[in-house]
């Protein structure tokens, strides 16, 4: 149960607070949330909020709508992403090193600022219909199914192209040149040999796309509004709680808490029985295009390209558009917008920095020492820690929301209506991101230099300062700017956490897109992005970080 932790109190002590502190702040609201969706108020036990749930016809369309979304978006994606990362990994052709960038362009945007954006290009008085009015032509409505799924693929495949890429270049090139060797025609190679060992890759990255998806509130509260979802449907439960249906609140969240454990557990079953070892450092050689395959293929890399960036374009070019309401004009220019929300109201900003600094340092700090607790210091306690810090992946900010007001609106412990609810939901939300990055560069490094260290006297708290820290800083700084930056576009948990008077950038530029003042709302955008782009691009180009990409 202790393993090594026995001969070393000092980080035993540190493992004990660790997963206390997981469980005080995290699995005691989750146990507390799930409890409430199945007891009464008179604490029975009343499984009327399930009953209800699957009886109504609104609850099961919501439920039946998350499902095909997140199929249909993790379909697409994994469509999407892979083709994209097959044709990076496996060829060379013009322009391909631009796919690096995607990670940096695509995952730090906030969600509300895409659906924003797309509202412009696409929507009933956007961009596009603009253009084809006077043909007589028009797109059907944005707030439908293929607006949804089309916003949140582009918003979404980045993940699947991720893993499948990596997956790509860890592969072993002795494999399939064995095969072809052996006279196997290339179709079952690729059938045979290469996708097999690719699948764990493709679960992996279908599994994060579809807790995406369920867990997404920006996108769907702002383009589906004919499509409610259970993210959005147990937030407006939860507005309503004054109407009596606190239940119903608890009910949903566990629901969706149960569908993002449902996806990890199909997932680990599915790559499980598919373990395959394999010789690292050789992988497979990249073809050279030419002709008219370099020309599709670079081709398809600047549409991706157009369509990835196109939601900052528009945003920045209609931030400086004059508008009245929600009427643009286009083709104009003024500063007013800036002027409010720069000048004017500039709380947000704030609140957003103040939160997302928090949040990070608290972050950094516990990521170092859950990493090496569970890399170095194997032990019962230790994977224990290592599946609960791993949780927060598969629940939705709206569901840990719910959970964190649930637990502590009220007793002997009330954060509900501070600023350190919401600091300690977004610590809760991305940290699991910069424990994975720790962890990795710790793997790597030899357990017999640090015993060297401690065999000549050295404690074990000195040797880990002067032999573990540095090897793995690079990773824990790339991944506390990549926290720092995705907390700022952090607006699922803020929009049930927030309160009077702490309202956060995401959450303004949701109530200004809300209130169809475009144009402020665009203003906030480009004021939220220049303040995530700004330290990453110093973090990358003069740190030498590297944050968002995958290099």
């Amino acid at each position: 149960m202790l393993g090594t932790l026995r001969r070393d109190p000092v980080w035993l002590g540190l493992a004990v607070l660790s997963l206390l502190s997981l469980g005080f702040f995290l699995l005691w609201p989750l146990g507390t949330m799930l409890g409430k969706s199945v007891t009464s108020p008179g604490l029975t036990i009343d499984f009327s909020g399930y009953i209800r749930f699957f009886s109504e016809r609104s609850y099961r369309q919501s439920f039946v709508n998350t499902l095909v979304l997140g199929g249909a978006v993790t379909l697409c994606s994994v469509l999407l992403g892979g083709g994209l990362a097959v044709a990076v990994a496996r060829c060379r052709f013009p322009l391909a090193g631009l796919v690096a960038l995607l990670p940096l362009v695509t995952l730090v945007i906030p969600d509300v600022v895409v659906a924003a954006s797309w509202v412009l290009v696409l929507g009933k008085q956007g961009l596009v219909n603009t253009l084809l009015r006077p043909l007589g032509a028009e797109l059907p409505s944005l707030y439908s199914w293929w607006g949804l799924v089309l916003v949140m693929t582009l918003n979404n495949y980045v993940y699947a192209f991720v893993a499948i890429f990596v997956g790509l270049r860890s592969m072993d090139r002795n494999l399939e040149e064995a095969a072809l060797s052996l006279g196997r025609p290339i179709g079952r190679v690729v059938c045979g040999i290469t996708l097999p060992m690719l699948l764990p890759s493709i679960f992996a990255g279908a599994m994060i796309v579809f807790t995406h998806v369920i867990g997404s509130f920006g996108v769907p509260a702002i383009i589906g509004a004919r499509t409610p979802v259970l993210a959005v449907k147990a937030y407006h439960e939860f507005v309503n709680e004054m109407g009596g249906s606190a239940q119903m609140q608890t009910t949903m969240a566990s629901i969706l808490v149960g569908l993002g454990v449902a996806a990890l557990l199909v997932q680990k079953l599915l790559v499980e029985r598919r373990q395959y070892q394999m010789e690292s450092g050789r992988p497979p050689v990249a073809v050279t295009l030419t002709g008219w395959r370099a020309g599709m293929a670079t081709t398809s890399v600047l549409v991706v390209m157009a369509l990835s960036l196109s939601p900052a374009v528009v945003v920045v070019v209609t931030a400086f558009t004059p508008a009245i309401g929600p009427v643009l004009n286009y083709g104009g220019f003024t500063l007013e917008h800036f002027a409010h929300a720069a000048l004017r109201s500039p709380d947000p900003l704030y609140h957003s920095l103040f939160l997302a600094t928090v949040a990070t340092c608290a972050g950094s700090l516990f990521a170092i020492v859950a990493a090496y607790l569970i890399v170095k210091r194997r032990s019962g306690l230790t994977h224990a820690l290592d599946v609960f810090v791993t949780l927060p992946l598969t629940i939705a900010g709206t569901v840990l929301g719910i959970a964190l007001i649930n637990t502590f609106g009220n007793g002997w412990l009330v954060l509900t209506g501070s600023w350190t609810i919401m600091a300690l939901a977004y610590f809760l939300r991305r940290v699991p991101t910069s424990v994975r990055a720790a962890i990795g560069p710790l793997h790597n490094l030899k357990d017999s230099l640090e015993e060297a260290s401690m065999s000549l006297g050295v404690s074990p708290i000195r040797s880990f300062f002067k032999v573990v820290l540095p090897t793995i800083w690079p990773a824990v700084a790339a991944a506390a700017v990549l926290m720092w930056v995705t907390t700022l576009s952090e607006l699922s948990a803020s929009i049930v956490l927030y309160f009077g008077g702490m309202s956060t950038m995401p959450i303004e530029i949701f109530q200004q897109v809300d209130s169809d003042r475009l144009a402020l709302a665009c203003a906030y955008s480009v004021l939220l992005l220049l303040t995530i782009f700004v330290p990453l691009a110093l973090a990358r180009w003069k740190l030498r970080l590297k944050v968002g990409g995958i290099e």
